[in-house]
Formats: C-alpha cells, sequence, structure tokens
C-alpha cells in the first residue's frame, strides 16, 4: 500500500477542509429584467412551476427546466467534484462546477419542447419554442456565486 508523507496529508485535508467550507448558489440570481419590468427570476419560476389562470388560454402549464438539469447531473456532480479537487484548489473547482451547471441550465431551456406554447403564444412570438423569446433574457440569466 503507498503512504503518504505527513506534509501531504495534511495538506490534503486541509484542501478537504476548505472545500466542505465553501458554498454555491445557482440559478437565476442577477436582477435581470424584461423590458416591461418583469424579473427573470419570476419568469424563470412561473415556467418551472406553472401558474393557474381563470381562462382556459391563460394557463402556463409547468415546465420543470431548472429541476431537469439538476436531475439530468444528480450522478455525475459527485465524480465531477472528486475529479476537480484532484486537479484544482476548491475555488477553482466550483468555479468549474458552476460554469457547468450555468451550461446545463441553459441548454435545459434551449431543447425544452413539451409542452409546446399555447397556440395565441406561438402566433405572438411568430413561432412554437417554450422558454425562449428573441430577447433571450431567461436563458442568459443564469449565474452562480460562491461564498466562503
Amino acid at each position: 500500500a503507498d503512504v503518504l508523507p505527513m506534509s501531504a496529508l495534511s495538506k490534503f485535508l486541509d484542501k478537504y477542509r476548505k472545500a466542505q467550507s465553501l458554498k454555491m448558489k445557482i440559478g437565476i440570481l442577477a436582477d435581470e429584467t424584461y423590458p416591461d419590468g418583469t424579473k427573470a427570476a419570476f419568469v424563470g419560476y412561473v415556467n418551472e412551476y406553472g401558474a393557474p389562470s381563470d381562462s382556459e388560454d391563460q394557463i402556463i402549464p409547468a415546465r420543470p427546466f431548472f429541476r431537469t438539469a439538476i436531475e439530468n447531473n444528480r450522478e455525475i456532480l459527485p465524480q465531477m467534484t472528486a475529479s476537480l479537487l484532484s486537479k484544482h484548489d476548491p475555488e477553482t473547482a466550483a468555479r468549474k462546477i458552476g460554469d457547468h451547471m450555468v451550461g446545463e441550465l441553459t441548454r435545459s431551456v434551449n431543447n425544452w419542447s413539451d409542452p409546446e406554447n399555447a397556440k395565441s403564444t406561438q402566433r405572438a412570438k411568430g413561432y412554437n419554442a417554450p422558454l425562449r423569446a428573441n430577447d433571450r433574457i431567461l436563458r442568459n440569466s443564469f449565474s452562480y456565486e460562491i461564498e466562503q
């Protein structure tokens, strides 16, 4: 069996402790707004969980893009984290994970297709692309923060 010198073990433990103290937030964190003043975070929430209405044409169905992105990465994130921590300091590893998840959330929005937009929304937009609009505000609003 390989035996680590005490200094290497100390270095490894320090790195592990530092990694344990980092916290990360990933999502729509900035105050990004649409031209009418609506917050991108609100639009993301309503699309994630859906919204009822009195009018049949106004119901916004749930399109859980955020939960889907998390679920699609649930199994690879621990492996990715371990691999990154073996090569990088904890902050660099966290930034790489944050960049990855921002990409995954954006991809989830870009690829979402079901349920399709209401016919009235398709007419207004000129196309059927749930979660996407020409302004690209929602899909460009994801970010992350690392706290120590």
